[in-house]
């Protein structure tokens, strides 16, 4: 594991990656065919995130560090191992017994109930560490820059989604953390959060979370109020629906960035420092 000295500018990337059994699911074992992804595939798709120059943070379990330090050939990389099932037993214990709470499973909606949010304690529980995750970086002091991102480990799923990038560089906003949506507008109500929730309707994406390294320990803790706020409720969800209850509670916090509709993997194309006006107006349009 290589360590790095603390930098102002640029942004560092948090990622992980979790065998949650995803290789498994497949049509002959019930499963939606787009739910399959085996372990192998996540690794192809990292390949191309990989690419960029930026200081990487990557949480994962041990049998994935070297072939992680491996792709990354040399660039600034700290990997940190954790056993998540150990660690976090008592919450996915907690989310498994709502899943097959039949209360819980009653309410939502019924085509529903073949997603994994809905069934997968492990899943739920990766998901919503992401916050923590950053949290976590930050405050063992492996953060070398301003800013930092979550990237999810397989965001990138061709290299162009990389938009041709090496170095990601963004003048973001310091007073807002930044989320990204695939839809122009969302009214923010406890009604539609909820409906939301239970209906697996997207808006949030869980792709990409940008922010200052001062404003991200007050988003996870907002993060981390609105899970136990669900968890409390016997409702979970992955990490949309709790980035849409986090926005309902503190609006001022959060800032939505707009990707286009249905378009999840826009984040290097629209928000890179290299874009010139003209190519950011061709993206507003295009995605309009």
């Amino acid at each position: 594991m290589n360590d790095f000295s603390r930098i102002d500018q640029g942004i560092t990337i948090v990622t992980a990656f979790f065998d949650i059994g995803r290789g498994d699911w497949t049509k002959d074992q019930g499963h939606p065919g787009y739910l399959h992804r085996p372990t192998d595939r996540y690794f192809e798709y990292f390949k191309n995130l990989a690419k960029l120059e930026n200081p990487f943070i990557v949480y994962t379990s041990e049998e994935f560090v070297d072939k992680i330090l491996k792709i990354r050939e040399g660039k600034k990389t700290i990997v940190i191992t954790i056993d998540i099932k150990e660690k976090f037993k008592f919450f996915l214990n907690r989310i498994e017994k709502i899943q097959k709470n039949e209360e819980f499973r009653s309410k939502v909606a019924s085509e529903q109930l073949c997603n994994p949010e809905y069934w997968s304690p492990p899943y739920v529980l990766v998901n919503n560490l992401k916050s923590y995750f950053v949290n976590d970086s930050i405050q063992n002091n492996l953060v070398s820059t301003d800013l930092v991102a979550w990237i999810d480990f397989g965001y990138c799923r061709d290299i162009k989604t990389l938009n041709n990038l090496t170095q990601w560089n963004y003048r973001f906003d310091t007073s807002k953390m930044h989320l990204f949506t695939i839809h122009k507008k969302y009214h923010f109500t406890k009604e539609n959060v909820l409906n939301s929730i239970l209906g697996n309707v997207p808006f949030i994406i869980g792709g990409g979370i940008v922010g200052s390294v001062q404003l991200w320990p007050k988003f996870y803790e907002l993060i981390l109020t609105s899970q136990l706020e669900l968890l409390d409720q016997n409702i979970v969800d992955d990490d949309q629906g709790v980035y849409l209850l986090s926005k309902l509670k503190k609006p001022d916090m959060i800032q939505l960035n707009y990707l286009g509709k249905n378009n999840w993997f826009a984040i290097f194309k629209i928000y890179s420092q290299t874009n010139s006006i003209l190519d950011k107006i061709k993206s507003a349009i295009k995605f309009w």
